[in-house]
């Protein structure tokens, strides 16, 4: 085999093992997911993770230093896919209306079929103030959520500087109305809606 064919194939190989390992990632990240949004932080170890994905302890070690690594792989993994379903609720509106009631409802679904997921977010964001690991992030996370607002702000005609406050705004109304839904209020998904609503029609 020609040298240049050598390297051509080890480039490939390389490739194959880093997706196989990505993938194998994202599949213990999404049992983890699912034990740490029940359970919270604090009370999930690494043992309750391996018995819910069907691993070794020593398998998740394999792929993650250590819980706090994992966890943070899981977070940025959903919240990665959530800003991709807002932008997806964006996409294909023409008029403002349009593009709120999208993005509304989008935010509305979330609390609706993901709450927990969510929970498992602020629980994180949370532990920041005392876990240092977290920070980066928590804040890697934060400015992708932000950066989504812009967008948002950019479809509706709107000056973008105002995202970081736009944001906040509507964390705090998720936030609040998450709390409702986790509590059992089976009309926080709507009342969100009617909440994002009212904001962003006062900031117009």
């Amino acid at each position: 085999m020609a040298t240049v064919e050598k390297v051509q194939k080890i480039k490939a190989d390389a490739r194959k093992r880093s997706k196989q390992r990505v993938d194998t990632r994202n599949e213990l990240a999404s049992h983890a997911i699912m034990a740490l949004s029940e359970l919270g932080y604090a009370r999930t170890g690494l043992r309750d993770i391996a018995t819910l994905s069907g691993r070794s302890v020593g398998a998740l070690t394999y792929y993650f230093d250590g819980k706090i690594d994992l966890i943070a792989y899981c977070v940025r993994l959903y919240k990665e896919q959530f800003v991709r379903q807002i932008d997806v609720a964006m996409a294909g509106h023409n008029s403002s209306a349009e593009v709120i009631e999208a993005v509304t409802g989008a935010f509305a679904w979330a609390i609706e079929h993901d709450a927990h997921k969510h929970r498992l977010w602020y629980d994180i964001r949370s532990q920041s103030l005392f876990e240092e690991a977290f920070r980066p992030v928590v804040r890697e996370i934060e400015d992708n959520l932000i950066a989504m607002v812009v967008r948002f702000l950019s479809r509706l005609g709107r000056p973008d500087d105002n995202g970081q406050t736009t944001y906040f705004l509507l964390d705090g109304l998720f936030r609040v109305h998450l709390q409702a839904a986790l509590e059992g209020d089976t009309r926080a998904p709507e009342n969100l809606k009617a909440a994002m609503c009212a904001v962003l029609d006062s900031r117009e």
